[in-house]
């Protein structure tokens, strides 16, 4: 069956071949701009890790943020340890990595 045997005419099938052009080149639009809005995201991320792994660094192991409360000893279960090989890990396939808890942390759960 063609269009004709339907009922529409050329002007139609031409509205409808624009219309679905257009959506189609609006996600399109929608899809590349996010992306290189992930990826700005992620080398401004990268730069802070980096940031603050120097920092650290330069203060001696202490974080700035332990410093200004007074406190002088950074609890070794709320340091970031970051990966050996790189900037991401490849064992869960991303950069995040979950902080490490002790196994006797309180974590306010309660039995």
């Amino acid at each position: 069956m063609t269009y004709r045997s339907r009922g529409r005419s050329i002007f139609e099938v031409i509205l409808a071949v624009c219309f679905v052009g257009f959506l189609v080149g609006f996600i399109t639009v929608l899809c590349i701009g996010n992306y290189f809005r992930a990826k700005r995201a992620q080398e401004r991320q990268r730069q802070r890790r980096l940031a603050k792994l120097a920092n650290s660094a330069s203060n001696g192991g202490r974080s700035s943020r332990s410093t200004a409360t007074g406190n002088s000893m950074s609890r070794p279960d709320q340091g970031y340890a970051p990966s050996i090989g790189g900037d991401t890990n490849t064992s869960n396939g991303g950069g995040y990595e979950a902080p490490h808890m002790s196994a006797n942390a309180n974590n306010g759960v309660r039995a």
